[in-house]
């Protein structure tokens, strides 16, 4: 059994938080792709931790955070899952924490021990995902007790979350107080990929958002949405993200990718 549920953000914690989600599972196993967010994901397990399968298997920590990754992975979840996700806005995270996103080899990246492991046996006790959520959020503001004020690069973020469909890179530079040279050098850091991996990401994740059930896929209209120059631009990109052809995608089970990605079961 494999179930997730997604939790909102709410105005005492939204100046960090996209979302949270619990996952539980229980089983032998499955293992299937993991598609690509904007945002980056803190990891609480506390039950058995998934594996990364690739040409060595990665066993994953018991607390970690997932920086955005420019492709997808493969994700085993096997025995029994309890496990909290909050996806926070990585240039905010990433200047509160002093952490340096900048791609690393791996897919996770170590948290400060002397915060999170007592924050990770906080809440292995909690009884409900509000505690939870409860907990984390009194955590973090006890971090950022005056109003967070956003600079060039958290700026440069929002604007590629919101204009990354339609707009282009250098039209939405224009919008950001900050020097072009310096200003990416920092988005990498504050980020772990450059603005224009980024957009490539923001607009698969708003397609892939927008596919919630088995029906035929019309490329022509993906291609729309999408605001891609054409049919070759699309399917090239989708290639670099997700390795493989749309047609071939999206004609397969997509169930367990869906719960992956953050599709409760049975959503449509």
């Amino acid at each position: 059994m494999l179930n997730v549920d997604l939790f909102d953000k709410d105005e005492n914690n939204e100046w960090l938080i996209r979302q949270f989600e619990a996952y539980r599972f229980i089983g032998t196993s499955v293992t299937d792709k993991f598609i690509p967010r904007p945002y980056i994901s803190i990891i609480f397990h506390f039950g058995d931790c998934p594996q990364i399968d690739g040409e060595m298997t990665i066993q994953l920590a018991p607390f970690f955070l997932a920086p955005i990754i420019p492709k997808t992975i493969a994700l085993k979840f096997h025995g029994h899952m309890d496990t909290f996700a909050v996806h926070c806005k990585p240039t905010v995270f990433s200047q509160v924490f002093g952490l340096d996103l900048s791609p690393v080899p791996g897919r996770s990246i170590d948290l400060p021990q002397q915060h999170f492991s007592p924050l990770w046996k906080s809440l292995a006790v909690c009884h409900t995902i509000a505690e939870r959520i409860s907990r984390f959020s009194d955590f973090i503001n006890s971090f950022q007790r005056t109003p967070y004020t956003p600079d060039a690069v958290d700026i440069l973020y929002d604007k590629i979350i919101e204009k990354g469909i339609t707009a282009l890179l250098r039209d939405i530079l224009k919008d950001c107080p900050a020097s072009k040279s310096t200003l990416l050098r920092k988005f990498v850091k504050r980020t772990g990929v450059s603005p224009k991996t980024l957009m490539r990401i923001v607009r698969l994740d708003y397609l892939w958002s927008k596919i919630r059930d088995e029906k035929a896929i019309d490329y022509r209209d993906l291609v729309f949405d999408g605001n891609y120059f054409d049919q070759s631009h699309f399917i090239n990109d989708f290639r670099a993200v997700i390795g493989e052809t749309p047609g071939y995608f999206f004609n397969r089970n997509l169930n367990i990718v869906k719960i992956f990605s953050g599709v409760p079961a049975g959503s449509r």
